[in-house]
């Protein structure tokens, strides 16, 4: 898969990222993949880089996260899922219930933005997390990749 340089913006339920950070952006037809880094929450804690990996035919999402908080999750519509976070205070298995996973389905659309062109692409995904004994909690993801138009990575 060749590699493309995106910027990415992330906005959830649980936070809010209205900044945009450099990544990373593949497609070879059955597999999507971003890639990009961005600050710890905390500060002093350096980055995390996070990986969506979206398999196109099955519509099964894996999203990684590594840095002081570490995550594997993986969500499909309509199933359970688990996955496992790993922080200074412990592990904790997850479990997911996907209720959507929306992977560029929408139009894509150009766009300029200081002076660069970009594909605009939007994911969607909503789900509830559930961490064992306590009630579920919902979280709506938007993924934003703008997609940097004739530039590639060697």
């Amino acid at each position: 898969m060749e590699k493309t340089p995106c910027l990415v913006s992330v906005v959830s339920a649980f936070a809010e990222a209205k900044a945009l950070y450099e990544g990373t952006f593949e497609e070879d037809g059955e597999r999507v993949r971003v890639s990009w880094v961005q600050p710890e929450e905390e500060k002093g804690e350096g980055d995390s880089r996070f990986l969506l990996s979206y398999r196109v035919r099955e519509k099964v999402l894996r999203m990684t996260r590594r840095g002081a908080t570490e995550s594997e999750m993986t969500f499909q519509a309509g199933e359970k899922t688990e996955g496992i976070m790993r922080t200074a205070h412990g592990d904790f298995d997850l479990q997911m219930e996907t209720s959507l996973i929306s992977f560029f389905e929408e139009e894509e659309k150009t766009i300029e933005e200081n002076g660069e062109s970009y594909l605009l692409r939007r994911a969607f995904l909503n789900y509830e997390m559930c961490f064992p004994n306590q009630d579920p909690m919902p979280n709506n993801m938007i993924f934003e990749i703008r997609i940097a138009k004739n530039k590639n990575y060697v």
